[in-house]
């Protein structure tokens, strides 16, 4: 796994095996902001659809592109501003 950072996002390219192996051992939230303009509701289900998307063949990356937004947002949560109400 190698992982570099960039202005305020962190990168990890992982296999997928590791990303599986990741999210069976993290204790998932309710909720988790993962950038300014994004909030995951039901972690937990959005995470189990989204590792059997993985595991089937993620035909395009999207629920790998997906988790990975999930773990960066578990181990760098986000702290900026929020969207301004109109």
């Amino acid at each position: 796994m190698s992982v570099s950072k960039g202005s305020n996002y962190y990168f990890c390219r992982m296999t997928d095996q590791e990303l599986i192996a990741y999210f069976e051992a993290v204790t998932l939230p309710e909720i988790l902001r993962i950038d300014r303009a994004t909030t995951q509701y039901e972690v937990k289900d959005a995470v189990g659809r989204n590792l059997a998307m993985l595991k089937e063949g993620d035909k395009g990356g999207h629920a790998k592109h997906r988790l990975t937004q999930i773990m960066n947002a578990i181990q760098h949560p986000y702290n900026g501003p929020e969207i301004p109400g109109r």
